[in-house]
């Protein structure tokens, strides 16, 4: 295959324009061509604002994607300042060959709460995965407000979600111009992480993506229930100097004229609103009324039961460590375990804090915390800090296993489970970045630093079982991809994954120094949440 790499600049003609790429080497100088910033959609600015987005005129000439285009506009979690462009509709390509047997296509959608993130080679290098023979593309799309605003008044035209028609569109584009870039359109598999995988659960849930893909995989990010929060575009609008009515026309019309960078900057939930929990103000939403192209016109769950995605492969899991970042809240913001203590419905879910009255989200809360800590109230202490982590844990672990369950029951495809375990003492980074040296475990993102190379990544040596973990992981992703099996030919020596089942033990597979297929070690305490649920008379499933 060395002759493949001689052309330094490729370029290939898609259905919209050649596109020029550039030849790179990866952390480990593996060669691979990529093709970056990609545009897929019109530029969603003026009047657009807001509006799903709209297909692109062909351009002439040859269009230079040799590096990355603008974030989609967001204040960074690093910086604390605004960073990006509305002008942020871009996806990008990485092609381990140009040549030979068309490739499985892997499609990431990045996480970053649905307001920040950024879907380029500069956050997410996907160098590991060009040791396979895949096509790993990603997709920007826009976030915040900016993406997921709506608006009841159907002549508006903005009935909500656009940040998920963007990646609609992406998909389109990518069923039809893959084959360009030496990747099979019928073997497409999209995956994401925390908001990314709740991206693609949803777009697993909604009839419009049915034929897009073919398989998904889920990291660390699940909802049944959207959880909105009602009049949040004029409380935006008021917060920006608004002081009109509430009525959807001129609230419009006043963002429409706003500054971006205020309007994605916004921080209007009031301290008891934030005490409670409220980070995210624009998220994907039921859409208001139906259109030819709404995403979503029900909830998640109920969606689920009838989805055409019932019939594809699907992968998911999280991590031993997901409630960590309970360390970092006590750590920055002293007051929280008070909080916890005087309104013990922080430890609950959100589909039951909305699901309940006061009282009973009360009494929820109490028992939910006295299962883990047993204590509730002032004899809570940071002593159980370690207790509050497991209680988290296994909230995610909770709203995970509800789409198990879900596809157990109306599902007709594989559904396989991980548990990534891998404590690392020094490549672990959020859990470094956010709780430092000294703490141990594995917490929200790390298994991110074991499928790309991260700005806070370093070159393994060939001894370091890292190393060995990010070649397994990889390995089996792209046989997914490839096969719908991961039992990739790395790992069928080690453990043979299989999918779950609808009875007896729930087994995982537990990816630490080590791979092992397991019983979960969570469900004995899972069954309380499902109590929960039935006493707040809120359907699992």
């Amino acid at each position: 295959m060395t002759d493949d790499y001689t052309e330094t600049s490729p370029i290939v003609q898609t259905t919209h324009g050649k596109v020029k790429g550039i030849l790179l080497k990866s952390l480990y100088d593996e060669q691979f061509y990529a093709f970056d910033g990609i545009p897929y959609a019109v530029p969603p600015l003026g009047t657009l604002r807001f509006k799903e987005p709209h297909d692109l005129k062909p351009w002439h000439g040859i269009r230079d994607c040799s590096k990355p285009s603008n974030k989609c506009l967001q204040v960074s979690s690093y910086t604390k300042m605004v960073e990006g462009s509305e002008d942020c509709l871009y996806l990008n390509i990485s092609a381990k060959t140009l040549l030979g047997e068309p490739m499985p296509i892997m499609v990431y959608i990045h996480g970053g709460a649905f307001k920040g993130g950024d879907s380029s080679r500069r956050a997410w290098g996907p160098d590991y995965f060009m040791k396979e023979r895949v096509l790993y593309i990603s997709i920007g799309h826009r976030l915040g407000p900016l993406g997921f605003l709506s608006f009841e008044d159907p002549s508006l035209e903005i009935p909500g979600n656009a940040g998920l028609k963007d990646i609609i569109l992406a998909l389109q584009w990518i069923r039809a111009n893959a084959a360009k870039f030496n990747g099979d359109p019928d073997r497409i598999t999209i995956f994401g992480h925390s908001s990314g995988s709740m991206a693609v659960q949803l777009l697993l849930a909604s009839p419009q993506t049915e034929g897009l893909f073919h398989k998904a995989i889920l990291m660390a990010g699940y909802s049944m229930e959207l959880n909105s929060l009602p009049h949040l575009e004029f409380r935006l609008a008021k917060h920006l100097g608004y002081e009109g009515e509430n009525i959807d026309g001129p609230v419009l019309e006043f963002l429409l004229k706003a500054d971006p960078h205020l309007l994605v900057s916004a921080d209007f939930f009031t301290p008891a609103e934030k005490g409670q929990g409220h980070v995210i103000a624009f998220k994907p939403s039921i859409e208001r009324y139906a259109t030819p192209k709404a995403v979503l016109q029900a909830e998640p769950v109920d969606l689920q039961r009838t989805a055409w995605s019932n019939r594809i492969p699907i992968i998911l899991g999280a991590n031993s460590g997901e409630g960590l970042s309970t360390m970092n809240f006590l750590k920055l913001n002293p007051t929280w375990l008070r909080d916890l203590q005087q309104n013990p419905e922080r430890a609950l879910p959100w589909t039951l804090r909305n699901h309940c009255d006061p009282g009973q989200r009360r009494q929820l809360g109490q028992a939910l915390i006295n299962h883990f800590c047993q204590a509730h109230g002032h004899k809570l202490t940071s002593n159980h800090t370690d207790a509050l982590t497991d209680l988290f844990t296994h909230s995610m672990v909770h709203s995970m296993d509800r789409l198990i369950q879900s596809r157990l029951v109306h599902g007709q495809a594989s559904t396989y489970l991980y548990r990534f375990d891998f404590d690392s003492p020094d490549f672990n980074f959020y859990r470094i970045r956010f709780m430092g040296k000294e703490q141990r475990g594995v917490s929200h993102v790390d298994e991110l630093g074991y499928i790309f190379v991260i700005p806070a990544t370093f070159k393994l040596d060939n001894s370091r079982p890292e190393l060995t973990a990010i070649c397994r992981m990889v390995a089996m992703f792209v046989e997914f991809a490839a096969t719908s099996d991961p039992n990739a030919l790395l790992t069928k020596p080690l453990v043979e994954w299989k999918p779950v089942t609808r009875f007896g033990k729930r087994m995982v597979l537990n990816i630490s120094e080590e791979l092992k297929f397991i019983p979960q070690p969570e469900m004995l305490k899972l069954k309380f949440f499902d109590r929960l649920f039935e006493m707040a008379g809120v359907p699992l499933i």
